[in-house]
């Protein structure tokens, strides 16, 4: 999405801007006008390439809901063996209503400092699941906001006990200094984990084959 907080937003105390913003991205969503053509490729990769002993779990830390739109286009009747659930998991909070929010990670602004990470049902199932996890895509991520480098910092903490300390990570970014800031952060973090830097956008990626999937075979072909 090319969508952006507008300065305006400014004005408003946290909790108004909070608002404000899922009002914003809710009528851009509504709209229909994004094209999601490469969340729908990269879904299409997985189901028909994801080897037998792998399976895929979706974090994000965008507030949008458009791989959800993308995952129930699938009209999965039964979960397919190359996900892992089918559930959107967002580390920063996301627009989408619920009846309570007991379960939901706390709604995050890029201005937000490391305390308002606070522990949730789905905050601590999110952590729970990258520590052992073994191989990770990052796309278009920077890790260079407060909250995210706290994530890195928690991660640090226990990489030498889990298995994320000798993991692999491929990170996408068509932006030569993002890509190497976020690459650093994450060997800094975990200095055992093998890191992919790759400099391509997303869509590019898919339509070259998403290397390096296949050589550490998470892809059969």
């Amino acid at each position: 999405m090319s969508w952006g907080v507008p300065s305006t937003f400014s004005q408003y105390s946290r909790e108004e801007k909070i608002g404000h913003i899922k009002a914003a991205l809710r009528v851009e969503v509504q709209r229909g006008h994004i094209d999601t053509s490469s969340l729908a490729s990269f879904l299409s990769n997985l189901s028909s390439r994801t080897s037998a002993d792998w399976r895929h779990r979706i974090i994000t830390t965008n507030w949008d809901i458009l791989l959800e739109t993308e995952i129930a286009a699938l009209g999965l009747a039964d979960l397919p063996k190359w996900l892992a659930d089918s559930y959107v998991y967002h580390l920063n909070g996301t627009i989408e209503e619920h009846a309570s929010t007991t379960h939901l990670s706390p709604f995050l602004l890029e201005e937000d400092g490391y305390a308002q990470r606070t522990q949730t049902t789905e905050a601590n199932r999110i952590f729970s699941y990258l520590v052992w996890s073994r191989v990770f895509i990052v796309i278009g991520m920077s890790f260079e906001c407060e909250t995210d480098r706290f994530l890195l910092g928690s991660l640090r903490n226990i990489e030498d006990e889990m298995p994320i300390g000798e993991s692999t990570w491929i990170v996408l970014n068509p932006d030569a200094s993002a890509l190497a800031a976020s690459s650093s952060r994450i060997a800094t973090a975990l200095p055992r984990a093998k890191v992919y830097s790759m400099q391509i956008d997303f869509k590019a990626w898919i339509d070259e084959g998403m290397a390096p999937l296949s050589s550490i075979g998470v892809f059969s072909f």
